[in-house]
């Protein structure tokens, strides 16, 4: 009897231990709960990284510190530029990718290391649908064909046209093996059902003076890219690679108003964060990244790169990240790029 006593009273003790240690966890995690939920709320309550995956002075980099001067302001915290160059932007954008989900750091990110990355890279360490969440699409940056002043193709049926003549024989400059001018000139073969050559060079700018020597014969390359020679007359634009004119250049046609129905090949920018960062720290950006992109500062400054603003849904961001990444790993599995 006794050993039954004793037995039904070890029985109870341990009952009694468990279920304190079972409301001491209960505790301590809705203390984690409620002190993440203030967290969230009081946020941003120190400065915000955005990292910029290129060097100072490019195209990303200078949309990003556009946009962080204003989102400064709305935030009432400093957004600092980190910028993170190396490997066509993967370098940085994996630095992205392994932070810390909780909104202090975020990302300009891009067409390259955003959408064609996947494709071109076999070992490339982060999957840009699984580890980020997108923000806001910022701004599109439709490419422009172009060609040499004095070149006998004078618009995009004609230089079409010779290139189905001559296939093979006309080359086009990209800034380098894998980035959207290279990849933009093997959507065009795909399109068009043509084949022309690819040369890369270091960089833009010896990529442009390619097209105005004639060393190359035409080139799919952003608005910014060769604006100093459009308006010197070295070179002349054939059709832009978007869905709508450009506001500074509305007498250009669009491929699909040229003859080349649902061509479209744009660099972009999208702010996303880390995967995992919560929704209402992301809704927060978004509010405020839109409320910046239709002021006259920032479309002027957007207009001046021959770019549209966006700013879209979080939702929408994704839908677009994702129709892009198909669209460009298409095109490098179907021309059999890859880079090391």
């Amino acid at each position: 009897m006794k050993r039954n006593q004793t037995a039904t009273a070890g029985i109870g003790l341990r009952s009694f231990n468990l279920a304190r240690v079972l409301a001491a966890a209960l505790g301590i995690a809705s203390a984690v709960v409620a002190s993440q939920a203030a967290a969230q709320a009081a946020y941003p309550n120190r400065p915000i990284r955005m990292v910029v995956a290129f060097a100072a002075g490019g195209s990303t980099d200078v949309v990003a510190r556009a946009i962080s001067q204003k989102l400064a302001e709305g935030l009432g915290v400093p957004v600092v530029i980190d910028n993170r160059a190396g490997a066509n932007g993967t370098v940085g954008s994996d630095v992205v990718a392994k932070s810390t989900p909780d909104g202090y750091t975020i990302m300009m990110g891009e067409v390259g290391s955003l959408a064609m990355a996947p494709g071109l890279y076999p070992k490339l360490p982060y999957d840009p649908a699984r580890d980020f969440a997108p923000v806001t699409l910022v701004a599109r940056t439709p490419l422009l064909a172009a060609v040499k002043v004095d070149s006998p193709m004078k618009s995009l049926s004609e230089l079409i046209a010779h290139a189905k003549s001559n296939p093979g024989k006309l080359n086009y400059p990209s800034s380098g093996a894998g980035g959207p001018n290279h990849l933009a000139g093997e959507l065009f073969n795909q399109a068009a059902n043509v084949k022309t050559q690819h040369v890369p060079y270091k960089g833009g700018g010896p990529a442009v003076l390619s097209l105005v020597s004639g060393e190359t014969d035409f080139g799919l390359l952003s608005r910014v890219t060769i604006d100093s020679q459009l308006q010197s007359g070295r070179l002349k634009p054939l059709a832009v690679a978007s869905d709508q004119r450009l506001a500074n250049m509305p007498n250009i046609p669009t491929f699909n108003e040229a003859g080349l129905p649902g061509f479209t090949a744009e660099t972009w920018f999208m702010v996303v964060a880390p995967a995992g960062t919560p929704k209402s720290i992301i809704n927060r950006l978004n509010a405020e990244i839109t409320k910046i992109l239709p002021t006259p500062e920032m479309k002027e400054r957007l207009e001046a790169m021959g770019a549209f603003g966006v700013g879209n849904t979080p939702d929408a961001a994704g839908t677009f990240l994702r129709a892009e990444l198909a669209k460009w790993t298409k095109v490098s599995k179907s021309a059999n790029i890859t880079l090391d």
